[in-house]
């Protein structure tokens, strides 16, 4: 309970360092600035770290899956050959061609 009442606190104290930010005072601006540029940097890692996450997990399952469903696929056997044999056609299939 006591966290969320901090929580709670600071949030708080963010959202009015936001709102009057050109009317602090110089040791509350200090550390404002200075929590505004951590926070900017520490959102870059984190979100660098979440979506690699997300990416390695989500397509590293979707590739297993894959690869699970296209496996007894493979080993069908193939014909020997895919030649297709053609049918001998006469000289008057060649007129009236348009």
């Amino acid at each position: 309970m006591k966290l969320f009442v901090v929580l709670a606190a600071l949030v708080l104290f963010v959202l009015a360092c936001d709102k009057y930010e050109d009317k602090l005072f110089p040791p509350i601006s200090w550390i404002y600035s200075l929590w505004k540029k951590f926070s900017h940097v520490l959102g870059i890692v984190m979100s660098f770290i979440i979506l690699t996450v997300l990416w390695i997990v989500g397509f590293g399952i979707y590739a297993i899956i894959l690869k699970i469903i296209t496996l007894p696929k493979r080993f069908h056997k193939d014909p020997n050959t895919y030649w297709i044999d053609a049918e001998p056609s006469d000289i008057d299939s060649m007129k009236h061609q348009f």
